[in-house]
């Protein structure tokens, strides 16, 4: 479940940095909208329900320590962006 968490964590994190980019771009390739621009970029509504799926299914292995899981969330998003810099996703 770690493994499925982490793929849409970094799939978000890959979107998140598409985002960025496209912001440029508004007035050109969206039409001035933000909406637009986060829909091509962000698939919301698919990305969102995995990961509450993939995170709800995480916790209920969790032994009873949320320590634990803040600090897998936080390393998760640092190795999906350190993948996303390097080129290896």
């Amino acid at each position: 479940t770690s493994y499925f968490v982490a793929l849409q964590i970094g799939a978000m994190l890959k979107g998140t940095c598409y985002l960025a980019e496209e912001i440029f771009h508004l007035e050109t390739r969206h039409r001035g909208s933000l909406w637009r621009a986060l829909s091509a970029c962000l698939h919301l509504r698919w990305h969102v329900t995995l990961l509450l799926v993939g995170g709800s299914a995480y916790v209920a292995l969790l032994d009873g320590d949320r320590r634990s899981l803040g600090l897998h969330l936080v390393l998760t998003c640092f190795c999906q962006l350190l993948f996303l810099a390097l080129g290896l996703h």
